[in-house]
């Protein structure tokens, strides 16, 4: 315990020299803790934002061949699927049901292709709360023939509240029909991925396609832990391979991130029944963790090169150290301190300046944080995707705080070692005449 309290004061009355060193070491914990809690707040935000656009987590879609050969995209046969889902009641907390329209929208001599999801509303809160409407109600979204735009789509079909839309479109038997639907509200495209998409009751998009009331094209899971996607998706698709059904190859990452590739023809062997393609939030977010691990990647880079300076740093300052206290080292060997203590008072003088720079930069990370989580970037910049109603919702990971403080810790006492044992090894006549 003396020698703990030797290696405190020594730190204390050097108070330049330590807090240079503190400084150093505090900058690079706070660098690492603060891109560590902007990408865990990124990834978080967009898990959320993508499972309230896309209806769920894991998406279970439908497709039939007709004696024609032709592809039909639907579920009316839920037997599979009654059998299926009820396995993973534990680990579901909602589900959705949607159908998909994909046509040419046309408002006078204006037109645009777009994609509309079938929405059963009164089912779809989590969707309802996403959705940043710029013109009209989403109180007004039950209403007949209601259609939710995009922004941007709206503003190339120059078509205002309240005024009809006509939509040209193929049923999933392939014949035309022509729909009609009133414009009641129009929102913010955040995604920034390439694809918008629009919102109408699924009802009557299963009328225009050429589906019953009661059947659907996609059946969307919501799980309680998102971590499990991988597991229960993989899970799901031998369970109905289990029950006689064919699953569809898994989609590849370009693919996947296009809204319509589940419903993409492509050269298979005739199958009976209904063949079913299990997608996951996961398969959209792929990109979304590459950009993300870049940004880790250039964290960790900066980290490494700060750490790299520090150790020089470290180094050096405790040789100077060394030098400067070569007297009082052979004085404390001589009224007899063993080798072992005089290496254990360098090595705790490093703890000490390791956990004063960490606890420093852990502070300031947090203040930082603090700060960043409470300015409003608004929902009308093209990154809103990315954040959490305009808000970046940045984390404290204790974990990686963990992390980082013992890997700061364990660099110093690493720098400090070799200078802890030269110290060590001085004869102490020697040192007591330098």
């Amino acid at each position: 315990m003396n020698i703990l309290k030797i290696a405190y004061r020594n730190v204390s009355r050097h108070k330049r020299r330590s807090n240079l060193l503190a400084a150093a070491i505090a900058f690079g914990v706070m660098i690492i803790l603060l891109v560590n809690a902007l990408t865990s707040g990124l990834i978080n935000n967009t898990e959320e934002n993508f499972s309230s656009a896309l209806g769920g987590h894991i998406y279970i879609a439908g497709e039939e061949q007709l004696d024609s050969g032709k592809e039909v995209y639907r579920i009316d046969d839920t037997q599979v699927l009654d059998a299926v889902i009820p396995q993973f009641a534990d680990y579901i907390e909602d589900y959705q049901k949607r159908s998909t329209l994909n046509g040419n929208l046309i408002f006078r001599s204006k037109s645009e292709s777009g994609l509309i999801y079938g929405i059963d509303w009164s089912h779809e809160q989590s969707l309802l709360d996403s959705l940043v409407v710029t013109q009209g109600s989403l109180e007004r979204v039950g209403e007949p023939r209601a259609v939710v735009l995009p922004e941007d789509v709206a503003e190339s079909l120059g078509v205002l509240i309240d005024e009809e839309i006509i939509i040209s479109l193929e049923t999933v038997t392939g014949q035309a029909n022509v729909g009609e639907f009133v414009v009641v509200a129009m929102t913010k495209d955040t995604t920034g991925f390439g694809f918008t998409s629009s919102y109408a009751d699924i009802e009557y998009i299963n009328e225009l396609v050429g589906l019953d009331s009661d059947e659907y094209q996609t059946y969307n899971l919501i799980l309680n832990d998102v971590t499990m996607i991988n597991t229960i998706s993989e899970q799901i698709r031998a369970a109905i391979e289990a029950e006689g059904s064919p699953v569809k190859a898994k989609l590849e990452l370009e693919d996947a991130m296009n809204p319509m590739s589940m419903f993409q023809d492509e050269d298979v062997e005739p199958w009976e029944g209904t063949r079913f393609d299990v997608t996951t939030l996961n398969d959209f977010m792929d990109a979304v963790t590459q950009i993300v691990s870049i940004l880790n990647g250039i964290a960790m880079g900066v980290f490494l090169v700060i750490l790299l300076i520090t150790m020089v740093g470290i180094m050096n300052t405790f040789r100077m150290i060394m030098i400067e206290r070569v007297n009082e080292i052979g004085t404390m060997r001589a009224v007899g301190m063993k080798q072992r203590d005089v290496k254990r008072l360098f090595l705790y003088e490093a703890v000490i300046l390791a956990l004063r720079g960490a606890l420093i930069g852990i502070v300031l990370e947090l203040v930082l944080s603090f700060i960043a989580n409470r300015i409003n970037f608004g929902l009308d910049t093209r990154f809103s995707f990315f954040l959490d109603g305009g808000y970046l919702g940045m984390p404290v990971v204790p974990g990686t705080i963990l992390l980082v403080t013992a890997i700061i810790t364990l660099i110093t006492l690493f720098s400090v070692r070799s200078t802890a044992k030269k110290a060590a090894k001085m004869n102490p006549a020697d040192a007591l005449r330098a």
